[in-house]
C-alpha cells in the first residue's frame, strides 16, 4: 500500500505551454500517480507506478483558465474543491458546463476541451482557488497532449517553445532549442480536423452529479453513470458501507470528503492510495466519507468508446 498524503503534494507551475501565457500563468499540475503528461522537466512525480492509468490533479485561482487542449485517451476531472466551467470545440464555442465539488466528467478523445475556475470570492477562500483530481487512461496517458494551434501561438510570443519531443523551451529564460531538435508545429488540415471530430451532444451522457445515487459512476455496466470503455471503471463510497476490491487488479482509491481508516493509517480528505492486487479483499468506510474507486479493466485504454 502506498499513500500520497494531500498536504505533502508538489505542485508544477510550469507544466504546460500555456504557462506564461496571461490568463493561464497561474495553473498549479500535479502528478500523482504515473508520469501524467507536464511538459516540464520540472514536474514532481509523486508515485511512478501505474496500473493502466493515470491520476494527476490541476489546482488554480478563480478566473484562471485552462487552455484548450485534446487528448488520446480519456480525461476523467473528479472536483475536490470549488466551482469549474469546462468548455470545448476549436475555439471553445461549441458547449460548456458547469461542475461542483463531487460531480465527474468524462471528456471525450479527439475533441480540443478547456476549464476555467470559476469559484466565488469569500473570506475564508479570497482568491477562489479550486483542486480536481484527474484520471488519464493509459500508462503513458495516451503520449501527451495536442493543443489547439492558437494556444502555441500565443505561448510563443511569450518565450515558451514546445519541441517535437514533448519538452518545453523558455527562451525568455535564456533557454535555446538543442541542435537537431525542432519545434512542435501547430496541428493544420485533416491533423487538426482528426482531434476536433468529436462533440458533446449530451452533457448527462459523460456527467456523473454528486447529487446523483448509485455506486458506479464510470464503466460498461448498465448501472453505470457514464457509459464507456476508457480501460479503467470508477466507483463511488460514501461511507459506511464496505466495498469488495478485485484480487487481480490494483485499485486507487481518492478520498475526496471525509476519512477512513486502513489498518493503521487514517486516510484524510484529499489523500489518494494506491493498493497493489491482493493487498486487501475489501475495504471497510466506517465513517462520513466520499471516496472514489479507480481499477483498471480489460479493454484498452484508446478512442473514447461509449455504450
Amino acid at each position: 500500500m502506498d499513500i500520497v498524503r494531500f498536504n505533502e503534494l508538489i505542485p508544477c507551475r510550469t507544466a504546460f505551454i500555456d504557462a506564461h501565457t496571461p490568463g493561464s500563468d497561474q495553473k498549479e499540475n500535479y502528478t500523482i500517480i504515473g508520469a501524467g503528461v507536464s511538459e516540464s522537466p520540472d514536474q514532481h512525480v509523486h508515485l511512478s507506478k501505474t496500473p493502466g492509468f493515470n491520476i494527476g490533479a490541476a489546482a488554480q485561482p478563480a478566473g484562471c483558465t485552462n487552455s484548450l487542449h485534446s487528448h488520446r485517451t480519456a480525461e476523467v476531472f473528479i472536483i475536490h474543491s470549488g466551482k469549474w466551467r469546462f468548455f470545448w470545440g476549436l475555439y471553445g464555442d461549441k458547449g460548456e458546463v458547469v461542475l461542483e465539488t463531487g460531480d465527474v466528467i468524462s471528456l471525450p478523445t479527439h475533441m480540443f476541451r478547456g476549464f476555467e475556475n470559476i469559484t466565488e470570492l469569500n473570506e475564508s477562500n479570497p482568491n477562489g482557488y479550486g483542486f480536481m483530481f484527474a484520471v488519464l487512461g493509459g500508462n503513458d496517458s495516451g503520449g501527451g497532449v495536442l493543443w489547439a494551434p492558437q494556444v502555441i501561438e500565443a505561448a510563443q510570443a511569450h518565450g515558451l517553445v514546445l519541441l517535437e519531443n514533448g519538452l518545453l523551451i523558455d527562451t525568455h529564460h535564456g533557454e535555446s532549442i538543442p541542435d537537431r531538435m525542432l519545434s512542435r508545429k501547430p496541428l493544420e488540415g485533416a491533423d487538426l480536423l482528426a482531434f476536433d471530430q468529436n462533440n458533446i451532444e449530451d452533457p448527462d451522457r459523460v456527467l456523473a452529479r454528486k447529487s446523483q445515487s448509485g455506486n458506479l459512476i464510470l464503466g460498461t455496466s448498465d448501472k453505470a453513470k457514464i457509459r464507456e470503455m476508457p480501460g479503467f471503471e470508477i466507483c463511488r463510497a460514501v461511507g459506511f458501507e464496505t466495498f469488495e476490491l478485485q484480487g487481480s487488479n490494483p485499485t486507487v482509491l481518492i478520498c475526496n470528503e471525509g476519512r477512513f481508516p486502513i489498518e493503521d493509517q487514517l486516510i484524510e480528505k484529499g489523500d489518494v492510495v494506491y493498493l497493489d492486487a491482493g493487498d486487501f479483499n475489501k475495504i471497510e468506510f466506517s465513517s462520513a466519507c466520499e471516496v472514489f474507486l479507480v481499477t483498471p479493466t480489460s479493454d484498452p485504454a484508446g478512442p473514447t468508446k461509449y455504450l
